[in-house]
């Protein structure tokens, strides 16, 4: 029986996949773990690979074509096995020919898919027709397997009421369709505004951690790693997360899961998007292997070279907008996770010291975004002053 080619689910909060690039054609020969198709899907690239040997029989989805995660995209035959052993086609690989339609399937006059009468959309096609008050009824006809309406569709038609309105109305110089990463980001911002979400913000004294990184870089140096000030935040916050397991937590449904093991998910602005690689098993880390870590996954991000491996599994994230003189902001977590620590800029400051005398200091700003149905305010609150107390007295990183 031909294998089937499935879309995987590439961590838990992939719900869908767009089809880059089919990577072989019909009767070419396949081995094991080879790619064959090129799949975009929550802020990374990634290939769906063979299960085993055999020959190309068919892809079924085409290039360009966003599908659930478990769609069947194409087929592989096995030894012995030809063409005439694939199951219907219900779309080819260029996506012009139709597949068998269901008894109770009719097309009308308009080209329109129907399904019992109904027109055939998939539910976030209908989500979203009714956030643009678009009637999924008047699309002319879908780009979806089998015809069905898309969500890039009801855009589509979204987008022609726009221009049909009349004169004096506000024309844009340029339309961006929300596609790719762009789409993936925007969908998953989405879900994270969905939360209960507080932030909670504070200002702490990081003078002995500016001072402990100009320390580290002579510890460092023999490792040609030349530390930064979001080395020593991250392996403050690594180190609170595995003293408030609360923070280092997933909500899904109506369960709380709590994490033993500490991966850590970093914010990273790429051309057109932004990705968030994870330093697994952060908690077992010292801050010179993770600063390596850091460096590493930026490296592959910045070549293209992030697996699906490198961006799923986080159980807490940070992203970090000091660089730009942002003090305070608002985070937005990454479900499924609980939390999120947003860090801003270090500012110098007047201060009075002890005995009176006025000093300059420096203090570091930061945002933790908690999501109240899992995590309440008071050890939310104890979790953020673990991280700036970990950075007042940093004197643990050199141990």
């Amino acid at each position: 029986m031909p294998v089937n080619i499935i879309l995987p689910q590439w961590g838990m909060g992939m719900n869908e996949g767009q089809v880059v690039k089919w990577l072989k054609s019909v009767g070419d020969p396949v081995s094991k773990g080879e790619g064959l198709v090129e799949i975009e899907s929550t802020k990374v690239n990634a290939e769906v690979e063979a299960t085993s040997d055999g020959v190309f029989g068919r892809s079924d989805i085409a290039e360009g074509a966003t599908v659930p995660v478990g769609t069947v995209l194409g087929y592989l035959l096995l030894e012995g096995e030809t063409e005439s052993d694939l199951p219907a086609a219900a779309q080819t690989a260029t996506g012009t020919a139709p597949g068998p339609r269901p008894a109770d399937a009719t097309s009308n006059a308009s080209g329109r898919r129907r399904t019992g009468g109904k027109v055939v959309a998939t539910p976030r096609a209908r989500r979203l027709a009714k956030q643009l008050g678009v009637d999924v009824e008047m699309i002319a006809s879908g780009t979806g397997p089998g015809g069905r309406i898309t969500e890039d569709d009801v855009r589509s038609a979204a987008d022609g009421a726009m221009e049909s309105t009349g004169d004096g109305e506000l024309q844009p110089s340029e339309r961006i369709r929300l596609a790719g990463m762009r789409r993936v980001i925007a969908r998953r911002m989405s879900e994270s505004a969905a939360a209960a979400l507080v932030t909670l913000h504070a200002k702490t004294d990081v003078t002995t951690s500016i001072a402990m990184q100009r320390e580290l870089v002579r510890a460092w140096r023999k490792d040609r790693v030349r530390p930064q000030y979001q080395d020593l935040v991250i392996a403050a916050t690594v180190r609170a997360l595995k003293e408030h397991p609360l923070a280092n937590a997933h909500l899904v449904n109506d369960e709380i899961l709590r994490f033993d093991e500490v991966n850590l998910g970093f914010a990273l602005a790429v051309p057109d998007g932004l990705l968030v690689p994870v330093i697994s098993d952060a908690g077992e880390m010292s801050p010179l292997d993770l600063a390596r870590q850091v460096r590493e996954l930026a490296r592959r991000a910045k070549s293209g070279e992030l697996s699906p491996r490198d961006m799923t599994g986080s159980t807490f994230s940070l992203t970090n907008l000091g660089g730009y003189g942002v003090t305070n902001f608002t985070p937005l977590i990454n479900p499924p996770e609980v939390g999120i620590l947003g860090v801003g800029a270090v500012q110098d400051e007047l201060s009075l010291g002890a005995g009176g005398e006025v000093e300059k200091r420096s203090m570091g700003y930061f945002s933790l975004t908690f999501d109240h149905r899992a995590w309440d305010g008071a050890p939310a609150a104890e979790f953020l002053s673990a991280v700036t107390s970990n950075l007042a007295s940093p004197e643990w990183m050199l141990s």
